[in-house]
Parts: C-alpha cells; structure tokens; sequence
C-alpha cells in the first residue's frame, strides 16, 4: 500500500490518501528540517575531508612539495672548470685552452614525441647525421634509445651534442628557440695549440670518455659525457689537468628557459698546470732535423723514406728534451670532434697518428754491436783486443748450412780488426763471429744483455701506448713458430740455429726495438752503466707557478758493466765519430762538439733499409743521447747522422749549417 496526498483545488495538499492494503499503517515522509540536517552534515563532511586534505598538502607534506616546485623551477647547471695548461721546461705554454659555445639537448625538456624530429632539425643544422646525435644521447644518459623517446628514466641531464658551434649556427639557435624545444647553448673551454703540430704525439688530445674507461680505476668517479685526455700526456695527467666542475642555480620560466641566476652554486676549480722537461726550441729543431733527414734519403734515390723518429734524452736523469715523429698532424683537428676530412687525412698508408718513437717497432742494425761488445766483454766471449779478420764475407764453421754471410762493405774487406775498430768501421764480419760465439757457448748470454740493456720490454716512460719490442730467445723462437709450414708450404724450423745468433749480433732478424728503447740503451752507456726510466713530464704547478706535486720516477739502475767495458765501447763510438776511418766522420769529424756514435742501416723484407744513428755528446763528458731513425731512409749515415747533427746544433747552439752527409756508409 502507499499513500500520497490530496490536493485541493488550489494545489494544496490537505491529507493522505491511502492506496495499497488497508491493514497496514502510513508511513509520514520525513520533514523538511530533517533532510537539512542529513544534507547539512553531508556537506561538512565533505568540507571537512577537503580542509584535512589541504592541511596535509600545506601543512605535513608542504617542504616536499615546495623541494618539487624548486627542482621545476629550479635547475642546476653544470658550470665546466678550464683545463689545465700544459708548459715546457722553461714554461712556455705548449697547450692552453680558448672559449667555445657546446650544443646539446635536455631531453626531458622536449615534448612528447617531438624528440625524433627535433633530432632531424638539430642534424640537418649542424651538419651531422642524426644517428651520431642519438648515439651521444643514448651514450651520456645511458638509456636506451626507445626509452629515451619515451622520456623514460630521463633525469635533467645535458647531452653535449657538438662542444665547438660555429657562432653563426649559435645565434640562429638562440633567435629560433621555439623551434628547438630543449636544445641549449653552453660556453665550454676548448683545447688550443699556440705552437701548432709542434709536439702532436706526446701531448695527446681530448675525446669523450668511453664505456670501457669509466670501468678503469684511473678514472673511477667520472660520469658519462665527460671529456678526458684520450692520448700522450693528456691521459697519463688528466687527473691534475682537469680541474672541478662547478655549478648554478637557475630559475626557469614554464617553458624551460632561463630567467636568472639564483643563490646555492659552487665556483668550479681550474685544473692545475703539467710543466714537460721538453725544450720547445730543440723540439721544433728535431722535427724539422727528422724531416730533414727524409728530404736527404729521396736525394740519395730512396724514394720510399716515408716516415721517421728521433728521441733527444738527458743522458743522466732520462728526462725527455724531445721526441718527434714524422708524418704527424694538427692536433687541432680533435678540437670539438674530428671531421671526415680530417679522419681521411689521418687514415692514410703513412699512419700519422703512429708514434714512431714509442710504439713503432724496427729492427736496430748496426747500432745494435754496443749491445755485442757490452755482452762480450761482460760475459768473456771476447776482449779489448780479439781481433777478426774480415774478408768482405762469412760462412760460420762446424755446420751443415754453408750460408755467405757478407759485410756491408762487400765486395771490400776490412781486413783485421780489433774490437774498437771492429765498432768504428761497423765490421759486419766481426759481429758475425761474435754471434756465432755466444751460440757455441749454449746459453742466452747475448739476449739476456740487451734486455737488461732497455729492450724486450717497455721502458716505463709515462706515455700510454708503449710496445715492449722484441729479443728473440730459443724459448721464444719454439713458442713462436708452432706450425710445421708457412701458408706457402715452406716448412718452419723452431730450433734455434747459428744464423738467429749471427743476426742478432747486427741487430737483424726478429729483434724489434724502438728508438726509445734505443736511446735508454745509449743513455746507459753515456751515462756509465746507468739504466735510466725516460719521462716527459716533470711537476705539477697551480695556476701561480707554485708547486703542487713533484712527478716522482724510479731512479737510475746500475747495470753493474765493468769501468772498463764502458771506456773501451765509449772511446770506439768516439772514434767511430771523430776519426777518418768512422763511418760518420763526414758528419761529425769536424764538428766543433765531440760526439759519440753508431750508425746503422737496418734491412727490412719487402721495404727499403731504415738509416739509423745513435749518439751522445759531448764525447768526454755525456749530457745528451741523440737517436735518429728515418724510415727506408737507407744507409744511416747518408740521411739519420745529418739529421742528428741539425739536433746537436740546438743542443749546443752551434750555427754550423746542414750538411749532406757520408756518400756511402753503414
């Protein structure tokens, strides 16, 4: 049953009627005062849910929320620390730095799905192809590139596109920023080289850092993006060199855009100076005396010298005065990412970028008979006065193989030589007996000698990227050759026989050194019997000159060589400079400074000879070790001893002029 009320016929309503059954009763709406008071606390409820939840946004949570505005409103910006500057031993600047504008994005900051074609625009601009700006970005944030569309696991990171922005590009940026939603201009400091290509090679370059260094302990604690000496000095110093970022506070707009600077940066920390023991006056000097002894190998018919080295060494501390290596290159051209013009100019035949003087291996030649006279000597298998004589040829005794071995004075003859003389004249003849002596006597007597002489191993200069060269052994010759034929079919023997002695003894066969190998050898000889750690750098300085931390190296090691030894190969490579009969007495008989030195013409399968010259000077009292190597330059003194006495001229301030050398010579 239900019930409704009657109107009348004003519309009023007078009484209920009842509708349904009769035996229940009605039931009374509720009054007009009751569903206030039910609407009424409805409604403060409802206000009262609302006043907690304000009270608990503005009141227990408001430090949150205000932390959130800030770091809305507030950025951080990177602000980058100049590089430290790089001097020579007189403080000469070799390496500054210059100011640059970088280009990169803040991927967080650009739209949803606008950031592919943002990256087209940025390209097409800068002139790069767009999968070179997504493999920085996906590099320095370090996710992948899917996510970084998504603007997944994005923190406000600056993904440095190009570090060295043509101004022109800069300002068309800076006038279209609505195009180019998150893409922002930074000033950074970039590399400058005042004396150009001078020194290339041991001072190195810059690049961003690699997946692979972020995982070595040398640069534990560096990010993603961050740019580090990648060769030469730059990477063996870059923890005193770079220096600490610093930062800003800057209050953005709601577009992202910078409004102005606010209080809670630090100030970055300008990274120290590396002062080198290289004297840039001798340095250009040996660049140009190596280039030199190239033009002189193509006068003499040998079209194929292509390249060389020379290494200038403090005979007694190992200090490096100067090491070139020719063909080289702008080390400018790695200044804000190497081009594809540069990289075609670098990736030739001639490998530029190669350090001759520390990771080129060659065979020594005759430079290498020191090594046989010291080990000699030391080790009985001949004296002062064991003389030979030399026929122009050699065939060793009690072996099967009859093989000639000629001098390089053949079809001549030296006749009968003591070891000095044996030295000045660089009797191959001589050294082959030597050799095939140390064989007979069944041991390694030779080979022991030159490693401890600097060779089979690095010598520890504090340039990355050294090779250790080679000392052939028996062990190593059986190790080596594990095949019983060559892909020719020529059949490999792994027994050592009287010809790997006999070439070794002239410095031929699988010996490989370096010229800095080279130089430690003759530096040890200088110096009397000393064997010494070369190094370029020096000390650590701070902007002001003051010292910050003297570069410790090991100090020399005595070789334990007889008084004796040292006199008789000293005054043989005096003689060898200094007397008619010398091999690069053309070169230095009558140079006003007496020199001491070896020259050698090392034979190489398939290529030219390569000219070497090793020395010191002055003769009577060691300062300097000068090693010249000119690539299939031919004999050694008819293009390196020239080129070492252009050395010797900015060594000892001699104005002598150039001179062409020996007409033939070892």
């Amino acid at each position: 049953m239900s019930v409704y009320l009657r109107r009348n016929r004003r519309g009023e309503r007078r009484w209920p009627i009842r509708t349904g059954r009769s035996d229940r009763p009605v039931v009374q709406p509720p009054s007009v005062a009751l569903r206030v008071v039910l609407v009424g606390a409805i409604a403060v409820g409802l206000i009262g849910v609302i006043v907690f939840r304000l009270w608990f946004l503005q009141i227990l949570s408001a430090q949150q929320y205000v932390s959130q505005a800030n770091d809305n409103r507030l950025r951080t910006v990177a602000v980058l620390a100049p590089r430290g500057t790089i001097l020579d031993r007189s403080g000469a600047v070799m390496v500054d730095n210059r100011p640059g504008l970088a280009v990169g994005i803040r991927p967080m900051d650009v739209p949803s799905g606008q950031l592919r074609p943002l990256v087209i625009r940025l390209s097409a601009l800068l002139r790069m192809k767009p999968a070179e700006i997504r493999r920085e970005i996906v590099h320095q944030v370090g996710v992948p590139w899917n996510q970084v569309r998504q603007g997944l696991g994005l923190q406000y990171d600056f993904v440095t596109v190009k570090q060295d922005t043509d101004r022109r590009i800069v300002s068309y940026l800076l006038e279209h920023t609505l195009a180019y939603p998150g893409v922002e201009v930074r000033q950074n400091y970039l590399r400058d080289y005042p004396l150009g290509e001078l020194g290339a090679h041991f001072l190195g370059q810059l690049g961003e850092i690699s997946a692979k260094e972020l995982t070595e302990p040398q640069f534990r604690g560096y990010t993603a993006g961050d740019v580090v000496g990648q060769s030469g000095v730059e990477y063996t110093y870059d923890k005193w060199l770079r220096g600490s970022d610093g930062s800003v506070r800057v209050e953005v707009d709601a577009s992202g855009r910078p409004k102005k600077v606010v209080a809670g940066g630090t100030l970055p920390q300008a990274g120290d100076n590396l002062q080198l023991s290289i004297d840039t006056r001798v340095q250009r000097a040996t660049e140009n005396a190596v280039n030199y002894g190239i033009n002189l190998a193509h006068a003499n018919n040998e079209l194929r010298a292509d390249g060389g080295a020379a290494v200038v060494l403090d005979a007694h501390t190992g200090e490096v005065i100067a090491m070139a290596s020719e063909p080289s290159f702008q080390p400018s051209w790695f200044v804000g990412g190497l081009s594809a013009k540069h990289w075609k100019k670098l990736n030739v035949k001639t490998t530029p970028l190669l350090d001759r003087t520390t990771q080129g291996q060659y065979a020594l030649g005759s430079t290498f008979k020191v090594v046989d006279s010291i080990a000699g000597l030391e080790n009985g298998v001949i004296t002062a006065s064991t003389t030979y004589d030399c026929t122009g040829a050699y065939t060793p005794p009690h072996t099967l193989d009859k093989a000639v071995w000629h001098c390089w004075i053949y079809p001549g003859a030296h006749g009968s030589l003591d070891l000095t003389q044996a030295i000045v004249q660089s009797c191959d003849v001589y050294f082959y007996n030597v050799g095939y002596d140390f064989y007979s006597q069944k041991g390694e007597g030779l080979e022991d000698w030159a490693k401890r002489l600097g060779m089979g191993h690095p010598t520890g200069i504090d340039l990355p990227g050294e090779v250790a060269g080679l000392v052939p052994t028996p062990e190593w010759k059986n190790a080596a050759y594990t095949r019983k034929t060559d892909p020719k079919g020529w059949r490999i023997d792994r027994l050592w026989k009287p010809g790997d002695s006999i070439n070794l003894a002239i410095g031929q066969g699988n010996l490989e050194a370096t010229p800095m190998q080279a130089a430690v050898t003759y530096a040890a000889l200088a110096n009397g019997g000393y064997l010494v750690t070369p190094h370029v750098g020096v000390r650590v300085v701070d902007s002001q000159g003051k010292l910050v931390r003297r570069l410790p190296f090991k100090q020399p090691r005595s070789l334990g060589i007889s008084a004796s030894t040292i006199a008789t190969v000293q005054n043989a490579l005096h003689e060898a400079a200094t007397t008619p009969a010398g091999t690069s007495y053309p070169v230095f008989g009558h140079y006003p400074v007496a020199v001491a030195g070896k020259t050698g013409t090392a034979q190489v399968a398939g290529q030219g000879d390569y000219a070497w010259y090793c020395s010191y000077a002055p003769a009577n009292d060691p300062q300097y070790v000068v090693v010249v190597m000119i690539q299939q330059g031919g004999h050694g003194g008819v293009s390196a001893a020239p080129a070492a006495r252009m050395i010797y001229d900015s060594l000892f301030h001699v104005s002598g002029g150039q001179v062409t050398g020996a007409v033939h010579s070892d």
